[in-house]
């Protein structure tokens, strides 16, 4: 059985197009454990969602699953908690957890694997998704990391920097560009990387904290008056969660948007590079098998990305009334029509 509850609210030095991270993604090509199904274990699993609702992170991490060996609620009890805003205390559910010895924990967070880290020393903690799992303090080494965590790691500084540098490209007339961050989940290292972009490009960065999703027309509108010609929008679970009011809103508004990774274009966005980050979850899953398994987790190096792809969706474009770089459009993976 899979069980959903929801957590209760207290009051060109840039990287090029398709680089590869190496490091521990050059490890990350562990084959499956499907043949091996028959000697694995059953798993109780304790699940954190970042957001309100299930997403397509817990699709590919239950595809993960099956594809090693494991059925989710049969041979795999998932016990899923909901975390409404990643700064909600999950310190009790982490708890919980720990007291009902689970055989693995799965977080979306810094918050929420802080919890974890600070609940047990002993059960795996697996991280679907981190900005920097070093910067943020989840483990020392990507190669061997320490204690009981692993997990996914997309190094989104510097893929913060090639964002900004792609917006000034597609808009080479202008000068005046946003930076959106949701309040709840700020990243000082995208933004200091989006800072590092602007003084290599040699224009101006209007940053713009807002309530994601409450103050999406707010926030969109006040960058127009400031006549920004285009804005990023710095990625966490709470933004993809949603993506699809986030694109609603600057369509309303005219306002371009490059956002992180191709779902996100849904219903507006008009830019995205990026790294799938639901294929992170998927490899999560494998790592968990492993470690719970028995693997040691300093044989389980947190894994990065190798692959980053460039979208364009026209129809955006048409709907906002604006044009793009004949360049920038000839170096897209793909232009969505």
């Amino acid at each position: 059985m899979t069980r959903f509850r929801e957590i209760d609210h207290p009051t060109d030095s840039l990287p090029s197009r398709r680089a590869f991270l190496g490091g521990a993604a050059a490890l990350a090509a562990l084959p499956p454990l499907r043949a091996a199904a028959e000697n694995l274990k059953p798993l109780r699993i304790g699940y954190v969602v970042s957001g309100p609702a299930r997403t397509v992170f817990e699709d590919q991490f239950e595809r993960g699953l099956r594809d090693n060996g494991y059925m989710p609620g049969q041979s795999a009890i998932i016990d899923y908690r909901f975390q409404p805003q990643p700064d909600v205390d999950v310190s009790g559910v982490m708890a919980e957890f720990a007291a009902g010895k689970v055989d693995a924990i799965v977080v979306s967070n810094r918050n929420s694997a802080m919890a974890a880290m600070a609940a047990t020393r002993t059960i795996p903690i697996i991280f679907g998704a981190t900005r920097d799992a070093i910067q943020d303090g989840l483990v020392k080494s990507l190669s061997r990391p320490e204690a009981n965590v692993t997990g996914q790691s997309f190094h989104s500084g510097e893929l913060s920097a090639k964002r900004v540098q792609l917006m000034r490209e597609a808009f080479p007339a202008a000068r005046t560009f946003g930076v959106i961050y949701n309040v709840h989940y700020p990243s000082q290292l995208q933004l200091d990387e989006a800072a590092r972009a602007q003084a290599m490009l040699g224009i101006e960065l209007v940053v713009r904290g807002l309530r994601v999703p409450d103050e999406l027309d707010e926030a969109f509108s006040a960058l127009k008056a400031d006549g920004v010609a285009a804005a990023f929008v710095v990625s966490d679970l709470t933004t993809i969660t949603n993506r699809q009011r986030i694109g609603e809103a600057a369509i309303r508004r005219k306002l371009p948007l490059m956002l992180s990774n191709k779902r996100y274009l849904t219903g507006g966005g008009l830019m995205s590079y990026g790294p799938d980050i639901s294929e992170g979850f998927y490899r999560a899953a494998r790592q968990l098998v492993r470690a719970a398994n028995g693997t040691p987790i300093g044989e389980l190096p947190v894994e990065q990305p190798t692959r980053f792809e460039f979208y364009v969706d026209m129809r955006a474009a048409r709907a906002i009334g604006v044009e793009i770089a004949p360049a920038v459009l000839a170096r897209a993976d793909e232009v969505i029509e």
